[in-house]
């Protein structure tokens, strides 16, 4: 069972690549996507799931739905389903394998999108997204559904459902004279930065001191951009910020 500090890590991990490919392609809300991200893959824990970026537990099936975002790659492995309420069996299957947790991400987004979740809309609350994701097939689980909403509440997943908020706070009042910000630092480009990555929904405290969390923060943005992981603001970091 993961704790809570892997949970949290999880979460800022996974939350910017579910509002990256909601921007992409929509329809189910952020916080639907991270919560399910959590409980599939125990919030990233799953050593299996992690190697083959497969954080939704998504299955191969026919193999001829939703394959912009998958290149056929795939892996086995056992998964209980609950077919009667109560009753859970052990069964062999088959799981998409990914080459990036966004390629990941994606495909769900895809597959949600595809006819066979013609009854999960956009205007629809995390609940009923949840319930009709359930009762379209996506999962056996009867307890699924409640245990996302669990996430949801008592993580607040919600505030990754305004990422256009972030995006219309305005221009930065604050000035980047730095061409590389790291640990340690303090001056008006690390505010810069703290509103920039805010932007995102990280709600960090601009407070120009690049302290740890400023740090693992751009970690997870940098990872979420396919950058290098060194929780340093350099060249390509600052850049893509920009960008």
């Amino acid at each position: 069972m993961a704790t809570k500090a892997q949970i949290e890590a999880f979460i800022a991990f996974i939350g910017p690549i579910a509002q990256e490919a909601y921007k992409t392609l929509g329809k189910v809300k952020p916080s639907v996507c991270i919560g399910m991200a959590c409980v599939e893959s125990r919030a990233g824990t799953s050593q299996l799931m992690a190697r083959h970026n497969a954080y939704w537990g998504q299955k191969v099936g026919t193999g001829r739905t939703a394959k912009v975002y998958w290149g056929g790659r795939f892996y086995v492995a056992q998964t209980k389903e609950e077919y009667v309420i109560g009753q859970h069996k052990v069964i062999t299957d088959a799981f998409r394998s990914y080459l990036s947790p966004l390629m990941g991400c994606l495909n769900y987004y895809e597959l949600l999108n595809t006819s066979l979740y013609a009854k999960v809309r956009s205007d629809q609350s995390a609940e009923e997204q949840m319930k009709q994701i359930k009762a379209c097939g996506y999962m056996t689980s009867s307890t699924e559904v409640n245990s996302v909403l669990s996430y949801i509440n008592n993580y607040n997943l919600t505030k990754y459902d305004f990422a256009d908020d972030f995006v219309d706070t305005g221009t930065n009042p604050y000035k980047l004279t730095h061409t590389l910000l790291k640990q340690g630092m303090r001056n008006e480009s690390v505010k810069w930065l703290q509103f920039e990555l805010n932007r995102l929904g990280y709600a960090l405290a601009v407070d120009g001191v690049y302290g740890p969390k400023t740090k693992n923060v751009v970690s997870t943005y940098q990872k979420s951009r396919f950058l290098k992981v060194d929780g340093i603001a350099g060249k390509e970091t600052l850049g893509s910020l920009k960008g």
